[in-house]
């Protein structure tokens, strides 16, 4: 059974590296239309709700950190193929790494995050077992190209990096794999009963990536300006 690569830093900064910043043409739907125009503005300012200490709830993309969920509409472009969401990236990955290329073919003709999963369901030769094994470095490398990469990019690192050490917490419902199991508003009194929120702990890497590249850039900038400076004095 092909498996997929394990994601480190340095791969997820090749991945990066090597896609291509020319979009393709990509028919877009009413349905993902319509999930762009009704993304609250609110969704797009560096999260303030809360204390340093408390996590940073996101679910669904028109409400409060709405842009850290995976069906956020930001698209980006690798390897000349254009992904909309960070979901329609994960969804192509699970179709690659069981062969089905089919599906994945199938998932990149449409923008629409609820095909994507849909069609997610339909992979042939799908086992649990190594999809449980990939599944996060997957996820983890979509999102660093949604935050690197993609429209929105520069805005949405920003945004990422503001909610600084702060537990990002999926409060989906509906799901306790990749969020808790619970709403924003019950979340805080049923913490021992969360599922794994494993969404949030993809998002965590990449802001832990993120910031290390920031604070290396950062530093080699004032290592230049200091070498300029001692040469001013000679």
């Amino acid at each position: 059974m092909p498996k997929a690569p394990r994601t480190t830093r340095s791969s997820a900064r090749n991945e990066a590296s090597s896609a291509s910043s020319k979009k393709t043409t990509t028919t877009v739907t009413t349905k993902a239309e319509d999930s762009v125009s009704n993304q609250a503005e609110a969704t797009l300012e560096p999260s303030t709700d809360g204390k340093n200490d408390q996590p940073a709830y996101f679910w669904k993309p028109t409400q409060g950190n709405g842009y850290l969920g995976q069906w956020y509409w930001t698209p980006f472009t690798h390897e000349g193929e254009e992904y909309v969401t960070a979901e329609m990236w994960m969804m192509v990955g699970k179709a690659r790494l069981f062969g089905d290329e089919d599906i994945a073919r199938e998932m990149l003709e449409t923008t629409d995050p609820k095909r994507h999963k849909a069609l997610g369901r339909q992979v042939r030769r799908f086992d649990a077992e190594v999809w449980d094994k990939n599944k996060r470095d997957i996820v983890t490398r979509g999102n660093y190209l949604k935050f690197t990469i993609s429209e929105d990019a520069e805005k949405l690192r920003g945004m990422l990096l503001a909610t600084g050490e702060r537990e990002l917490v999926e409060a989906s419902p509906m799901d306790r794999i990749w969020g808790i199991g619970f709403a924003e508003k019950n979340a805080g009194k049923s913490r021992a009963r969360w599922g794994k929120n494993l969404l949030g702990k993809c998002l965590e890497e990449v802001r832990a990536m993120l910031r290390e590249e920031k604070d290396k850039v950062e530093g080699d900038g004032e290592g230049g300006a200091e070498k300029d400076k001692n040469a001013a004095e000679e």
